[in-house]
């Protein structure tokens, strides 16, 4: 007793008996631990007879047979009275039905009850007291068993260990599978996910995985027995994936796709076999979907308007050339020009309005128009080429036109030089405005690519901490 005070003892004596319970199949294990432990736990018994609660000690002396199957207290180490609580604990023992069935694969295998040895599996343990006990078997003398709770009440309770199971399963530090190698961990992997949700149930799992040393694959399985919900396999390097591989994953899982971040651009995979769904696009890129019909039909409708309006500015321009030509030889003979004059300039005009009508209609049909792509396609660079070339031609071929005559070429003109004058200017400019405004839906092509959204598009990512900060772009323009 401490210090001649029988509850001061029951309370340090407790806290042993809590500790026992928590490793009770470790201490039973070591030898002589198990003596050890058994007389601590009577030691309770004692305790509890000195403050007068004999139902208490009745039930420490039971529990005690419950964490000590088999074994014998002390040599005087117990008073008589003790003893005789013990003694009808053990006769009472033999009239309880409560029992354990503990099979295994393989079997022959020690098993242990709370780390008492009890026999070879296949193995029945008779008459325990209803409670918690824990169960291990061991085929390899000097590896412990993984710890099985079993609950026994008052029937036959069946614990069956899987030794290959218990021997992929780790729990320090973290819960993992450890497979010997992959051939084993594709043939069992996934029955022994579905194994550890019995155990742990769960809405959801992530399992983690390195199918090879510099992939890493991320797998989300839902409902019992587990499917695969979602995947993600990411690029890993000595220190394992980047953060912002983690990050792309984890998105990836969350919106329920399939698909491999290590390749450029990212493929979809098959969810059922983890397979690639189809080949990665070529460098000119397939469709990856075809336009929404209205937006399409739109589109072309578009194209076919956009087309005639350019064609017909560089269809007038012979007529606007001939009406020239007939303002000029008029104004030589000396005759009435004010009326060709006029034909010569709403030709202007029209060149003008109908090619400016025409290419905006262009541009406003590319975005409905031009088929989807994973990336931006050959052709599409080498519209956006010419379109630069004809912007460029455009700009230097008007600037290079006639300087503008004294009278504006608006005005009624009679003098001959300088209706020549205004027709070469003129006419040089309406060329410019025809090249220039074809540029512009050439120009379009490109930009639409580059700005449509795509699963191939862009991705930013910015990561800041105590130790400094990085900017990454992952994507394929």
């Amino acid at each position: 007793m401490v210090e001649g005070s029988p509850s001061k003892a029951l309370g340090q004596l407790n806290e042993a008996q809590e500790f026992s319970r928590s490793a009770v199949e470790a201490l039973n294990r070591e030898g002589g631990q198990s003596q050890r432990l058994f007389d601590t736990c009577l030691y309770g018994v004692r305790a509890l007879l000195e403050i007068g609660s004999r139902s208490r000690a009745e039930a420490q002396a039971t529990e005690c047979r419950q964490l000590v199957p088999i074994g014998e207290p002390g040599a005087r180490m117990h008073p008589p009275v003790v003893l005789k609580i013990l003694d009808e604990v053990d006769a009472a023992r033999t009239e309880q039905t409560g029992a354990l069935l503990v099979s295994s694969e393989p079997s022959g295998c020690t098993a242990r009850v709370n780390g008492v040895p009890m026999g070879e599996t296949p193995l029945e343990v008779s008459h325990l007291f209803p409670g918690q006990y824990r169960v291990q078997v061991e085929c390899e003398p000097n590896r412990p068993g993984r710890v099985h709770t079993a609950e026994v009440g008052s029937e036959l309770t069946e614990v069956f260990v899987d030794l290959r199971f218990d021997g992929v399963v780790q729990t320090r530090p973290i819960l993992q599978l450890h497979y010997a190698s992959s051939s084993n961990e594709e043939q069992y992997r996934d029955a022994d996910t579905a194994q550890i949700t019995k155990v742990v149930p769960a809405d959801a799992i992530l399992v983690m995985s390195m199918p090879d040393g510099g992939v890493v694959e991320l797998d989300l399985l839902t409902g019992s027995p587990p499917e695969r919900k979602a995947l993600a396999r990411v690029r890993s390097g000595p220190s394992g994936p980047t953060r912002g591989d983690i990050a792309l994953a984890a998105l990836a899982l969350i919106d329920e796709k399939c698909i491999d971040l290590t390749t450029l651009p990212p493929v979809m995979l098959s969810c059922a076999e983890g397979a690639v769904v189809a080949e990665a696009p070529p460098d000119d890129g397939r469709p990856a979907a075809r336009r929404p019909r209205g937006q399409f039909i739109s589109g072309l409708t578009l194209v076919g308007i956009g087309s005639a309006g350019l064609l017909t500015g560089y269809a007038l321009l012979g007529p606007r050339a001939r009406a020239g030509e007939d303002w000029v030889n008029a104004l030589d003979a000396g005759t009435s020009s004010a009326s060709l004059q006029q034909k010569w300039y709403n030709l202007g005009n029209g060149i003008i309005a109908t090619s400016s009508a025409g290419a905006a209609a262009l541009v406003a049909a590319m975005p409905l128009a031009l088929p989807n792509r994973t990336k931006t396609p050959w052709w599409a660079w080498l519209s956006g080429g010419l379109g630069v070339g004809l912007a460029a031609f455009s700009i230097a071929y008007g600037v290079g036109a006639e300087p503008e005559p004294a009278t504006s070429c608006s005005s009624l003109i009679t003098d001959a030089a300088e209706a020549r004058t205004c027709v070469k200017r003129v006419e040089r400019i309406s060329v410019a405005v025809l090249t220039g405004v074809t540029a512009a839906p050439l120009l379009t092509i490109p930009l639409v690519y580059l700005f449509r959204p795509t699963d191939a598009n862009i991705t930013p990512g910015v990561e800041v901490s105590r130790s400094g900060g990085y900017a990454s772009v992952r994507g394929e323009f």
